[in-house]
């Protein structure tokens, strides 16, 4: 067994997290595990978040995509495809006419074929979604199986989830459903019934990337009034032109431009270098998270935390501080569609402390002490020139007081610890970006851990 010490999502405590040894010896013990649950063929934002999805399937072990509706909702959705599985299948295809050039960016994106061979029915009437899911489940990997539900509103079927869990707590009793159930981690709207709250065990991890409202304004509709416009990206442009099959799928006759208010089930779990899905209250390109209200002591997060951002304060800030960011990166992946890897954009490498690998650094000093932050090695796979800056993520530490950091747009940076943070934990993020078009980040976090 090895542990790593790292600090809990709930505010001011500190744990140490035993990581069993048998992760280690994983296939791919850092990729997430992942399945998406669909009502395509209601709201069109579903189809505009799979766009984003499936460009994103190189980043994950892709375990299905379940499609929960029928019949295409009538007026509201337009798609020429009319089950809520030929429309997903339908942007698959089109993902796999893009794949020849897609492996040139990324060899790591799946084959169409396999994904296809993991896209089901979620119907009522049938029972491939909830099979696909305790495979899943069950399956011998150590790994647990990320699920995001994206709703599953009049017109669709129950959640396959829900369905699973009943039919594990029927014919596995008590303790074979708290098994199945612990290996389960949600990224994910509620649809789960008396599962979420009533029946033990909770799930052992939940973040709610769609609520609360804030202001009257729901999390999951920020999404497009944060990021619609944010760096100059223009969907007809960026996306519906010139971008192949995949990104002529995008759907706009949504109540919001450019909604997607089912994306940022998965951005939370993207790992781009500054985040960790089992942090919530770090910060990802999802926004930070927060202890759900009257979760009594359960793992149950939303997004309620806000961030202090360029004189302002409100929650969010903890998106619009990446939103250009994640925008360029979907744009570039969504050239890598069309252009050949010579002519198109890729992120930069960001090397901490003399690591390449995309996690968190944890290190540790005394208070008064200074911290050496050094990036030295990073580099740009195009040759385009590197813009280094360092900044105090204040919020996803537990230090509020002021901290001096020097070097802050220079490959090294150094950290002067204040005395008075003795026993605390100060976030400090490397952002690495590059001069190509469009510009593109590589994060990374270190961690310092004050002695006390």
């Amino acid at each position: 067994m090895k542990t790593r010490f790292i600090r809990s999502p709930l505010p001011l405590l500190l744990a140490f997290v035993v990581i069993p040894a048998a992760l280690a010896a994983s296939p791919n013990p850092d990729r997430l595990r992942v399945i998406v649950e669909t009502d395509a063929g209601g709201d069109p934002d579903d189809e505009q978040s799979l766009v984003r999805f499936l460009l994103y399937a190189n980043e994950w072990d892709v375990e299905g995509i379940i499609a929960n509706r029928g019949a295409a909702r009538e007026r509201e959705n337009r798609n020429r495809e009319r089950t809520g599985l030929g429309i997903v299948r339908q942007l698959v295809r089109a993902y796999g006419e893009c794949y020849p050039n897609l492996i040139q960016h990324d060899p790591r994106y799946p084959k169409a074929e396999e994904l296809l061979a993991r896209t089901v029915a979620g119907y009522a009437e049938v029972d491939e979604g909830v099979e696909l899911i305790i495979k899943a489940v069950d399956a011998d990997d150590p790994r647990p199986v990320w699920f995001m539900n994206w709703g599953t509103d009049a017109g669709s079927a129950p959640s396959c989830l829900k369905r699973a869990l009943d039919k594990v707590l029927s014919e596995r009793g008590e303790a074979g459903y708290r098994a199945f159930k612990s290996k389960l981690r949600l990224s994910s709207d509620d649809q789960f019934g008396d599962h979420t709250y009533k029946i033990e065990p909770p799930f052992a991890f939940w973040v709610d990337t769609f609520r609360p409202p804030v202001d009257g304004k729901r999390w999951y509709h920020r999404f497009s009034g944060i990021t619609a416009r944010a760096g100059g990206f223009d969907l007809v442009r960026d996306v519906l032109q010139n971008h192949g099959p995949l990104g002529a799928l995008y759907p706009t006759n949504t109540t919001h431009w450019q909604k997607e208010g089912d994306t940022m089930t998965f951005l939370y779990l993207v790992p781009a270098g500054m985040n960790d899905p089992d942090q919530p209250g770090w910060g990802s390109w999802a926004g930070r998270y927060g202890p759900r209200d009257n979760a009594d002591g359960k793992s149950y997060f939303w997004a309620n935390q806000p961030d202090t951002w360029k004189g302002s304060t409100h929650r969010d800030n903890s998106l619009i501080r990446w939103a250009a960011h994640l925008q360029n990166d979907f744009r570039a992946r969504l050239d890598w569609c069309v252009k050949s890897r010579a002519e198109a954009n890729h992120p930069p490498v960001a090397v901490l402390n003399g690591k390449e690998r995309r996690e968190v650094q944890f290190l540790e000093a005394r208070a008064g002490a200074e911290v050496r932050l050094d990036a030295t090695g990073s580099k740009d796979p195009d040759g385009d020139q590197l813009e280094f800056k360092w900044e105090l993520y204040p919020e996803a530490g537990n230090y509020r007081g002021p901290a001096k950091l020097g070097g802050a747009t220079s490959k090294t940076a150094t950290l002067r610890i204040p005395r008075d943070a003795r026993g605390e934990e100060i976030h400090v993020i490397l952002t690495l970006s590059d001069n190509g078009e469009p510009s593109l980040v590589a994060y990374r976090r270190a961690v310092i851990q004050v002695h006390p």
